[in-house]
C-alpha cells in the first residue's frame, strides 16, 4: 500500500468530517472545512491510500496557513484504522518540503498538554516547545503547548 498526497477538495469533506469527529474533542464543522477551500493562505492536503481495496480513501489530512515565512498547523489527523503506520510523520515531512519551496522558515502549532501521542510525534519531527497557553481550549480548560520547528 502506498500513500498519495493531494490538495484538499470538496470531494474529501465527508471522509475528513468522519476522521475529525473521532479525533478531536471540539471537531471542526463542515462550514469550517468549506471555508478552508476558499482561504487564500490555506495549505491543506489529504493523504489517500493507493493500492488494494482502500484505493482513494482518505487516511489523513492537514490544514495549515502560510503567512510570509511562517506556517501554522491548524489541524492534522489520521483515521483511527490507519494510525501507528507512520502516515502522520510522512504527511508532516512532505508538508515541510513543500513549505520550503514557498520560502517558509518556521512552523508553529498548538497541541493539548494532555495529548502525549501528538507531542511525541511533533518532538520526533523536530519541534521544540516555545511556550504554553493557559486555558487555551475553552471546552475543557486545558492548556496548550506551543511548538515550533525551524525549517532552515
Amino acid at each position: 500500500m502506498d500513500f498519495n498526497l493531494s490538495s484538499l477538495s470538496l470531494h474529501d469533506i465527508e471522509e475528513i468530517l468522519a476522521i475529525e469527529e473521532v479525533s478531536f474533542k471540539a471537531p471542526w464543522s463542515r462550514s469550517l472545512f468549506l471555508e478552508e477551500l476558499d482561504c487564500k493562505t490555506a495549505f491543506d492536503y489529504v493523504v489517500k491510500l493507493t493500492g488494494g481495496e482502500n484505493d482513494e480513501s482518505v487516511a489523513a489530512y492537514i490544514c495549515c496557513r502560510i503567512i510570509g515565512s511562517e506556517m501554522n498547523i491548524l489541524r492534522i489527523a489520521v483515521s483511527p484504522k490507519w494510525r501507528n503506520l507512520g502516515i502522520a510523520s510522512w504527511l508532516l515531512d512532505n508538508c515541510f518540503k513543500m513549505a520550503l519551496n514557498k520560502s517558509v522558515t518556521s512552523v508553529f502549532l498548538e497541541v493539548r498538554d494532555s495529548n502525549r501521542a501528538a507531542i511525541s510525534l511533533y518532538n520526533k519531527a523536530g519541534f521544540t516547545q516555545i511556550g504554553n497557553r493557559h486555558n487555551y481550549y475553552s471546552e475543557t480548560g486545558e492548556d496548550a503547548v506551543v511548538l515550533m520547528k525551524k525549517l532552515t
